[in-house]
């Protein structure tokens, strides 16, 4: 009876501690060029507990040259980049420190941007990045999860084979207009001249 009330204690904690701080993680992200993506984070406190500390992880061998366009007001962020040490590969990291006041239970926390070149064969699409939380006063990691990058849109401007295409499409059109017009026009014109023939023009 007391291993099954143990087992029921444990349990119930282990659910508590993770409940306590849910972090939901939302992105935006814009397809620069071939290589070159942008996203925009935002994250959602939905668990119990204010959070003061994160981190957002960027894979080695699929993210490279890391830069930090903005954060959040009143948090302090840096950005490490993903790097091979003595034959270790690092992932590199955003880091994000709360100033004044945390992240709190069922507020959003905006503004955090990355910029970054995608190494991977497949598009950034749908790829799984990790993330953290952390004590600022301790730095002891109160959750981690993971999500997924999404909301592709590309800026590229329209390519030469697409501007080709639409050249093309474009005098097309222009042509068979024009040859319409010139069919319609010799038609009026071979009518008049038969109803001449008749007698019947004025």
């Amino acid at each position: 009876m007391k291993i099954i009330l143990f087992l029921a204690l444990t349990t119930t904690l282990l659910f508590s501690s993770l409940d306590a701080k849910a972090l939901l993680v939302r992105t935006d992200v814009t397809k620069l060029n071939d290589q070159q993506y942008q996203a925009n984070y935002q994250f959602y406190n939905d668990g119990q507990s204010s959070i003061d500390g994160l981190i957002v992880y960027f894979e080695y061998g699929l993210f490279d040259n890391l830069a930090l366009l903005s954060s959040p007001i009143d948090w302090d962020m840096f950005v490490a980049p993903a790097q091979d040490i003595f034959g270790f590969q690092e992932d590199g990291f955003v880091d994000g420190l709360a100033l004044a006041s945390p992240l709190l239970a069922g507020e959003t926390l905006s503004g955090m941007s990355v910029m970054f070149d995608w190494l991977g064969a497949l598009d950034a699409l749908g790829t799984i990045q990790r993330f953290e939380t952390y004590d600022a006063n301790t730095f002891a990691v109160t959750s981690a999860g993971q999500f997924q990058l999404n909301k592709v849109q590309a800026v590229n401007a329209p390519s030469g084979v697409a501007l080709y295409l639409i050249s093309v499409c474009i005098f097309g059109l222009v042509f068979v207009t024009s040859r319409r017009s010139r069919q319609a026009s010799k038609n009026s014109r071979n009518q008049h001249a038969l109803m001449i023939g008749k007698g019947e023009a004025p």
